[in-house]
């Protein structure tokens, strides 16, 4: 699951990824029994790795609506925080669903996913 916090493009990429990890962390420490920050798939046996590093020049993720590898093609979609409780599997959508993630795009629950005008805070200054 990727959690997308948009932000109108002020902060330089450093700031962006410092940011990001001190949020990691911060998610990690609150519940270390689910959470890590820690990317070696060794020590986070059992837990969700917040990973932060997508959020550095470079970095890759997978674009929305694109289908990944696996069995069945399964679709990269958004989800409303109310359907979080209803996704069973990250394979919960697949190719098959095109007619139902075409609907689901065009919804009021997802209109404006993605875009908010707010900038990312400057955590540096008293």
């Amino acid at each position: 699951m990727h959690v997308i916090a948009p932000l109108t493009p002020r902060a330089e990429w450093p700031e962006v990824k410092a940011f990001a990890s001190g949020l990691a962390q911060a998610v990690a420490q609150s519940d270390p029994a689910h959470f890590t920050a820690v990317m070696s798939k060794a020590k986070r046996k059992g837990r969700i790795f917040v990973d932060y590093l997508r959020n550095q020049r470079g970095a890759t993720a997978i674009m929305p609506y694109s289908a990944r590898s696996g069995p069945g093609a399964p679709v990269a979609a958004p989800v409303t925080w109310a359907e979080m409780k209803t996704i069973d599997a990250p394979s919960h959508f697949h190719v098959g669903d095109a007619p139902e993630l075409k609907k689901r795009a065009a919804s009021k629950a997802l209109a404006g996913w993605g875009r908010a005008d707010q900038f990312l805070p400057d955590l540096m200054k008293p």
